[in-house]
């Protein structure tokens, strides 16, 4: 089948090269990034180019039988220049799949403006696991009123879908909300969880426990049941965001909004390590020496878009503390943010490192904000000697809190 895909995405990328590898003829408009941080994305479209499966291009293949969409969410405008251009050069009886998780109803819109069939196909990758999702899918899921573009769309995903049927039909709308609720659903646990260690802190449960006992109840299962300090990145963020936006609609009668609730917790639990650092120094940071490992939303990413590190970062710089920050993939990110949001006297009070141990030397605390392997099994015996004071707070319950003690250091944990 000739197939266009267009975006820059990750997700645009991951799809083009695994439809090319099941022996599509793909043409990816877009531009290949220089550098690409997804696993084993690199050699994906290097094969597929190397085979003539895959072609890179600026214009798209007119010839092509469906047109699949995965541009950034945010970026309505090429959507819909995408669109006119389609209305003006594809095949009347082609087939437009969007899988970028645009505001509910763009798609039908794109649609519209191309005169053609439609069809929503949600991409659920997480980063970091982009091809293994797409390739081994929990769910595949084809929101449309064709049953032309289900049948398509079934062979597509047929070398995807061969160990059992993962496929789901039902309409765009459902699909759209499917993928939003999937974000909302999963924010929703990590919040309780947070509350909960919340809780265990002050009645002296173990938060680590609890998550053990509820994961054990098959209703509960024991995804997203780990406690931190607050999830980010950009699908969470903005997916919560979104559907805020339909809830007036849904609650006309008035009511309270869980997924408000959601997001003030997650907001609140992003500043738990300044908090307790704050009690731990009298009220009094300044002048104080704080290191962070980990600065992107979660480990192999480059993204740092709405992560703890962004608010501790600037309640620390407020309160006239000196930062040392560390991440082995979103460094450059994040000096990008601190030029853009602080000014040139707090910029002289952070700096840059690409060595974790490094970002210790002087250190009156060590935040851990992401679960990075190395992070795991630090050496107790090189922070001891690096560090002012030896605190280490622990965002994401990655230590044996007696193992950290009883090297004597004073352990924060969530919820612990």
């Amino acid at each position: 089948m000739k197939i266009n895909v267009f975006g820059n995405t990750v997700s645009a990328m991951v799809c083009a090269g695994c439809l090319a590898e099941t022996g599509n003829n793909v043409t990816l408009i877009g531009k290949r990034p220089e550098e690409i941080a997804e696993p084993g994305l690199v050699e994906l479209l290097d094969n597929q180019l190397k085979s003539e499966r895959l072609t890179i291009n600026d214009s798209l293949d007119s010839n092509a039988e469906c047109h699949i969409i995965a541009l950034d969410p945010d970026d309505c405008y090429n959507a819909k220049l995408i669109a006119n251009q389609l209305a003006k050069s594809a095949l009347r009886d082609s087939t437009i799949v969007v899988r970028s998780n645009f505001s509910i109803g763009l798609a039908k819109e794109l649609a519209q403006t191309a005169n053609l069939e439609f069809a929503i196909n949600p991409d659920f990758a997480a980063d970091g696991h982009a091809i293994q999702r797409f390739t081994r899918p929990d769910r595949i899921i084809i929101g449309t009123s064709s049953e032309k573009i289900r049948e398509q769309l079934k062979q597509v995903f047929a070398p995807f879908n061969r160990n059992r049927d993962v496929i789901l039909n039902m309409s765009p709308a459902s699909a759209e909300l499917t993928k939003y609720g999937t974000n909302a659903m999963l924010a929703t646990r990590i919040s309780l969880m947070n509350e909960l260690a919340s809780i265990s802190e002050v009645i002296d449960a173990d938060i680590e426990e609890v998550r053990l006992g509820l994961g054990a109840d098959k209703r509960i299962g024991r995804a997203y049941l780990y406690p931190g300090v607050g999830f980010g990145g950009d699908n969470f963020t903005r997916d919560l965001e979104r559907i805020k936006l339909l809830l007036p609609q849904a609650h006309q009668n008035g009511g309270n909004s869980l997924l408000q609730a959601v997001i003030d917790i997650n907001e609140n639990q992003k500043e738990i390590f300044f908090r307790k650092l704050w009690q731990y120094f009298d009220c009094d940071l300044n002048g104080k020496t704080i290191s962070l490992w980990g600065l992107g939303y979660k480990p192999h990413t480059t993204s740092i878009e709405s992560s703890a590190s962004l608010t501790l970062i600037t309640a620390f710089v407020n309160q006239g503390c000196t930062l040392k920050l560390y991440d082995p993939f979103a460094l450059e990110a994040s000096k990008e943010w601190v030029h853009k949001h602080l000014n040139n006297h707090q910029l002289q009070q952070i700096s840059f490192h690409t060595e974790m141990y490094e970002a210790t030397e002087n250190s009156d605390a060590l935040c851990v904000l992401t679960e990075y392997k190395a992070f795991w099994s630090p050496d107790l015996i090189t922070l001891k000697e690096n560090m002012n004071t030896p605190i280490i707070l622990d965002g994401r319950n990655l230590y044996n809190k007696y193992w950290v003690e009883d090297n004597n250091f004073i352990y924060y944990g969530v919820g612990r």
